[in-house]
Formats: structure tokens, sequence, C-alpha cells
């Protein structure tokens, strides 16, 4: 049997919008994509004190469910670490109907002697290089951008359930599904985010 060549090995792994990109040879390439990042509420206490087995299949329900429904919207999922995704989408409004989504879907997903699990949603808009990071034998999407960074401190300072967004998705919001932007109001108009401290971030959240 022929070796499979290195490029087929990293398309076999690569997510599917990437490979969208690198089929029309645009990788790396600058793209304005929206992100969204969710994680498990309160980790320590509903996953990490349950017995290992217990704690494996509570994550893979979670990004089950997660995976499921960016896919449904357009979107992709990048990364999954711990008890977090970090997913991407070519458009704003698909990522906050995703994001909406998996509050919903969480809510209705009540594991059998457990608590529903409850997640923190941060979403926001910026170009990003999009490439391939690895060699020959592993290979990986990257996608690199200060509005990846900002996204992921905002997670941080939003409660269990909540979807927080930048100035940024909201006013794309506004100009392309304004019923969605209706639906945000200020959380911080001046929220200094770790690593960021030069400048303030006007943050929004859905009640």
């Amino acid at each position: 049997m022929l070796p499979m060549p290195a490029h087929a090995h990293a398309h076999a792994f690569l997510a599917g919008l990437a490979q969208h990109y690198m089929a029309q040879q645009r990788v790396p390439a600058r793209k304005e994509l929206t992100v969204l990042f969710v994680d498990i509420a309160d980790s320590t206490a509903t996953v990490l004190h349950q017995p290992p087995e217990v704690a494996l299949a509570l994550v893979q329900r979670f990004m089950g469910i997660v995976t499921e429904i960016a896919l449904a919207h357009c979107g992709d999922v990048k990364d999954y670490e711990g008890d977090g995704a970090l997913l991407y989408f070519e458009s704003v409004p698909e990522a906050t109907q995703a994001a909406l989504a998996i509050r919903t879907a969480l809510a209705h997903e009540q594991p059998e002697g457990q608590a529903p699990l409850r997640a923190r949603l941060s979403l926001n808009v910026g170009s990003i290089i999009v490439g391939v990071i690895g060699s020959a034998l592993r290979r990986a999407v990257a996608l690199i951008g200060p509005s990846i960074h900002i996204a992921s401190r905002l997670l941080k300072h939003i409660p269990p359930g909540g979807i927080i967004a930048t100035e940024a998705v909201v006013e794309r919001l506004r100009q392309e599904a304004p019923a969605l932007a209706q639906r945000f109001h200020v959380w911080d108009p001046c929220l200094v985010l770790k690593g960021v401290e030069e400048e303030c971030v006007t943050a929004y959240h859905i009640p």
C-alpha cells in the first residue's frame, strides 16, 4: 500500500471551514471571523469532583451538544481544551444563534442524578489569520488575532449561564440581525481585561 501523502494527513484532521479555505488555496489567510468561547461553569464542583468515568461522560455530553450546534449553525470547532471549546464562524448572527442554542440545549439536558450543566459563553468578531501549524506528521488549524484573546478574557467576567459579547459583535448584529442585537444589554461600558490594559472594552450580555 502506498503511503498517504503528507498533505492528505493534514487534510484528514483539519476542521471543515479550514478545509474550505485550503481548497481555495487561501491558507494562510486573513479572514474576518466570529469566535465563540464556551466552557462548563463551576466545573470544579460539577465535573472534577466526580469519579473519572462520570466526569468524562459529562464532558463528552457537553462537547457533543456544543459541536452539533456549532456545525448546525455553519460554524466549526477549533479546539477542545479541558472543559471548554473554541468555536469559529463566518457569520456574526449564526455565531450568536449558536450561543443561544447551546445555552437552551444545556438547560434542557440534565444528566441522571446530576444538576444541569451550565456554560459561560463569550463572542467577539475581528480579523484573524487562519493557517496550519505543526509538521508533516501532525498538523492543526491555527487561529491568531487579538479578537480571540479578548473573547477568552471576556469569558471570565460573566456568571454561569451568561452570554457576553463585545461592542463589535452587537454593532454587526444591529446591521445584520436587529432582533438579536436588541437582546443584548450593556454589561460594562469600560471593562478592563487582563493583558489588554491599554484600552477598555465595552461589553454586552444577554440576561
